[in-house]
């Protein structure tokens, strides 16, 4: 009986099958197909593995059992036939051009563009400059809630207005319940070594966070006075100090919840009020001109302890703003104009409480009590590098 390849040969000459080795076929990358080939070997796997005409030469021929030698050959015809499919598949395949970008119209903003605008900006500056991803501003805000009534029945009035933030930086003159102080880091982070001389960083605000920043009380001095055994409470008692007291010693008891100790006074305001932007021209000799721009409800802040929006990248819930709104330390310099937050509360709010016996015989009522809330702007910062010349 004949062997494979001499079948094969002769189905070959009568057009039956047809030889895989009349062209020449590179063999093929051992390292496998990359991306762009998945559809050429997709192919030439079919053709191997699918009928190409031999079997059904041989069977004719009566060939029921093939040696491993000559199943060798047919596998190499095979393999031969796929080479040569996918090389014909592969001259077809075309590099499809990128479909065209839609054309933006030449007045259309695109999203989140703040950034962008920026760091041009800079770009075109000079000198070098960084840009620093987790900054962040934060500044405290003093609501006095003055008492009135009797020493039977009193309440805190905090009256309705605007409280501003972000007006005093580090070292500037302030006030705690009429007391003259001065602002620390406590206070806020924001610095102006001179009035002359700013590091001209832009800061892009992108989302805002608040909490309750403390409690002070002031009672009248005259009062305290005639209290005997108060000594170093009296700094406490007019206002000099921070105080912390739900069980209501200096502060009236109504001010805290019974059972979690939470600040009502903090949660009526949040409540109560609502966050203002503001920048102003007219503080800074410019055509007397301000802008001012709701954010939100003071109640849709998140409230957090956590002051850097570094920390809080575990999932720490912040509020954010609309892109574009920008903080600057040199507002002499700045085409926006000297920035501001605003905590606007529309009504007066009433807080009933209790006078407190603080040791002389009878309760007194407090002058008033102040409320300090912290607002933080968290965005990225725009500065001068360290060792840069910059001409202020």
């Amino acid at each position: 009986m004949s062997n494979v390849l001499d079948i094969l040969r002769e189905s070959d000459e009568q057009g039956e099958t047809a030889s895989p080795f009349d062209e020449e076929v590179d063999e093929p990358d051992t390292a496998g197909p990359d991306d762009e080939d998945d559809d050429t070997a997709a192919v030439e796997l079919a053709a191997e593995e699918g009928d190409t005409g031999d079997i059904r030469a041989l069977r004719k021929r009566g060939k029921k059992q093939v040696s491993l030698e000559e199943l060798r050959q047919i596998q190499m015809r095979s393999r031969a036939r796929g080479q040569r499919v996918g090389a014909k598949k592969a001259q077809k395949v075309h590099v499809q051009k990128a479909k065209p970008k839609p054309k933006l119209p030449p007045n259309f903003v695109p999203p989140n563009s703040g950034a962008r605008e920026l760091f041009n900006k800079w770009t075109a500056r000079d000198a070098k400059f960084v840009m620093r991803q987790d900054g962040h501003y934060y500044s405290v805000v003093e609501i006095p809630c003055k008492c009135q009534g009797t020493e039977k029945l009193a309440w805190l009035h905090i009256a309705k207005g605007d409280y501003t933030l972000f007006n005093v930086a580090v070292g500037e003159s302030m006030t705690f319940l009429g007391n003259n102080a001065t602002a620390t880091t406590n206070w806020t982070n924001l610095q102006r070594p001179s009035k002359n001389t700013y590091s001209d960083q832009e800061f892009l605000i992108q989302s805002i966070t608040m909490q309750e920043a403390g409690l002070r009380v002031r009672y009248d001095g005259s009062e305290i006075d005639k209290i005997t055994g108060v000594g170093e409470a009296k700094g406490v008692l007019t206002g000099q100090a921070w105080l912390w007291d739900d069980a209501g010693t200096f502060l009236p008891k109504e001010i805290f919840h019974d059972f979690s100790g939470e600040n009502l006074l903090y949660r009526t305001v949040r409540r109560s009020a609502v966050v203002y932007f503001n920048w102003d021209k007219a503080r800074t000799g410019g055509n007397a001109t301000s802008r001012k721009v709701l954010i939100d409800h003071l109640r849709n802040v998140p409230d957090t302890k956590v002051r850097t929006l570094s920390r809080t990248s575990g999932g720490a819930a912040v509020l954010p703003v609309s892109d574009g709104y920008v903080f600057t330390d040199n507002p002499e310099r700045s085409e926006h104009g000297a920035f501001s937050a605003i905590i606007h509360i529309p009504e007066d709010i009433v807080f009933p409480i209790k006078p407190i016996d603080l040791g002389g015989g009878t309760p007194i009522r407090p002058i008033e009590v102040g409320l300090y809330v912290q607002l933080s702007l968290n965005g990225i910062a725009f500065e001068h590098h360290k060792g840069s010349n910059v001409t202020v």
